[in-house]
């Protein structure tokens, strides 16, 4: 587990979050700008697309496996006053990835801004925290660029940018065990698990006049789902791997839940205004079999690997409430201590993200309950 571990905190440094936003409206001559409310140009209507990919580049960053989001936004503003106006637009987002080359990193965005004849200047500053608009300082770093308007004009102006998911240990990110006996963080090392995710801020569509009389966001996992299907996924994370494990449970969280779903395309569409705390999608990869066949020599393996301070009966209860809240069952004798476990794990609150796994995974628990009923351990 050695290069894993190494791996994870590694990309915790690089990657505490991966968030992009829409455009809004932004005060500031030099380089830095502060969101301020417009009450003439209205967003009108807002047209969102994110396709999640895998990257070609990926072993640059020292990891086989690293997804990115494509995303190109349409945004039409109208000018509602009989007056031209002209004004800083800025597309903000949290700070670079927590990379320390930003050339680099700014490099790979390919970030443009464009209407239907052609591209704009845009430059990078620094957002200054304001209170009611960004009380949370999400406004980092703003690409802004200037817009005209001509009385009564309608424009569209679309925005692309690349960039890379937030990768880090489900461990860390969705498990809070920090002051809790050691017990617990022990036990939490056994069940590894990955977290990927992006988030889409909205809330600077409150800086135009409102309302957004409609907007649409769509998110195309496909080629996101199908690296994830692959037979090879596994293997790309090295030896150190749980062994035996050939497909390990795959978990999927969307904000807002209102979705609909069509052929791995999540969809979401809002009339009046949008939600204020964004569009996010969360993928976890637990380190469990999702195949019963496999279930005998990885509990094998395991047990034989358990080190003083955690017993075999702790273990097992915790497994077996891994594979019972994922099918949202229950079964009967399960300890006070596997249900204080499971107060602190977050990532359960992710549903399976591909249903075929559910009929798996019945069997899996089934045979679990079985094994460890006669203790063939």
């Amino acid at each position: 587990m050695k290069w894993i571990h190494l791996c994870l905190v590694l990309l915790l440094l690089m990657l505490p979050n991966t968030t992009f936003a829409n455009t809004g409206v932004f005060f500031g001559a030099g380089s830095q700008v502060i969101p301020i409310k417009n009450n003439d140009i209205q967003l009108v209507k807002e047209r969102v697309s994110i396709k999640l990919r895998i990257d070609e580049e990926a072993g640059k960053w020292g990891i086989p496996f690293f997804p990115r989001a494509d995303v190109e936004a349409e945004f039409y503003l109208k000018n509602t006053s009989k007056q031209p106006i002209k004004l800083q637009v800025g597309f903000p987002f949290l700070d670079l990835q927590g990379f320390g080359d930003e050339k680099l990193v700014l490099s790979k965005l390919n970030f443009r801004a464009k209407d239907t004849e052609s591209d704009r200047k845009v430059i990078l500053k620094e957002g200054l925290i304001e209170k009611e608009l960004d009380p949370q300082g999400l406004f980092q770093k703003v690409f802004a660029w200037e817009e005209q308007f001509q009385p009564s004009q309608t424009k569209k102006i679309t925005v692309s940018y690349r960039l890379l998911m937030g990768v880090g240990s489900a461990n860390s990110i969705m498990r809070g065990f920090e002051g809790t006996e050691r017990k617990y963080s022990d036990l939490d090392r056994l069940f590894p698990a990955l977290n990927y995710s992006f988030g889409y801020i909205t809330k600077t569509a409150y800086t135009w006049k409102e309302p957004v009389v409609n907007a649409v966001f769509t998110i195309d996992c496909t080629d996101f789902f199908q690296k994830l299907e692959h037979a090879d996924f596994i293997k790309q994370f090295g030896e150190g791997f749980p062994v035996g494990i050939t497909r390990p449970v795959f978990l999927g969280n969307f904000n807002p839940s209102s979705f609909s779903y069509d052929k791995n395309v999540y969809r979401w569409e809002f009339t009046g205004k949008v939600p204020e705390d964004g569009i996010n999608a969360n993928f976890v990869v637990l380190f469990i079999p999702s195949s019963s066949s496999e279930l005998p020599n990885f509990l094998t393996e395991k047990v034989n690997a358990l080190k003083e301070g955690v017993t075999k009966d702790e273990y097992l209860s915790v497994l077996k409430g891994y594979y019972a809240r994922i099918l949202k069952k229950e079964y009967e004798g399960e300890k006070p201590f596997t249900k204080k476990y499971f107060e602190l794990v977050g990532l359960l609150k992710s549903e399976l993200l591909f249903e075929k796994d559910q009929k798996s995974l019945g069997v899996a628990f089934e045979k679990l309950k079985a094994i460890t009923n006669k203790d063939r351990l």
